[in-house]
């Protein structure tokens, strides 16, 4: 009896592993930045209240990831300008201008994505704001 029961339980089991829908072809990232998108180290990420967020699907990403950086702006600007160029990230910087006083904006592109990271700094917290955009055009 105890056997019967089993080999009920493992059948209904695979037929309903079996009957479940296919996995979407888009996910949410959570938590996360794309693989090939750094931070300094010493960078912590903010999530909260929509803050950042990813989206991926196949052919096309999207995301926001924003960032506070203990360290000074131009320290984070070399970060960015010196680590996404090279292996593994492999991005191409294509333009660096300055906003206003403290914030420094950068475009780089690899393949058909485009990576804009804005420095911003902010003088009442002696800290830094980084904010990464993978494709978003906002």
């Amino acid at each position: 009896m105890k056997a019967a029961l089993a080999c009920v339980a493992l059948i209904t089991l695979i037929t309903a592993c079996a009957t479940q829908p296919p996995e979407p072809t888009s996910r949410r990232l959570t938590g996360d930045t794309f693989d090939d998108v750094p931070a300094p180290e010493s960078a912590v990420f903010r999530s909260g209240a929509g803050e950042s967020f990813a989206f991926q699907s196949s052919g096309f990403r999207c995301g926001r990831f924003v960032f506070d950086y203990p360290g000074a702006d131009t320290e984070a600007i070399r970060f960015f300008k010196e680590t996404m160029q090279r292996p593994p990230y492999s991005w191409k910087l294509t333009n660096e201008q300055r906003e206003v006083e403290g914030s420094t904006r950068l475009t780089l592109v690899k393949g058909g994505d485009t990576c804009t990271v804005n420095v911003d700094r902010v003088p009442a917290r002696e800290s830094v704001v980084l904010t990464l955009r993978v494709n978003y055009r906002k």
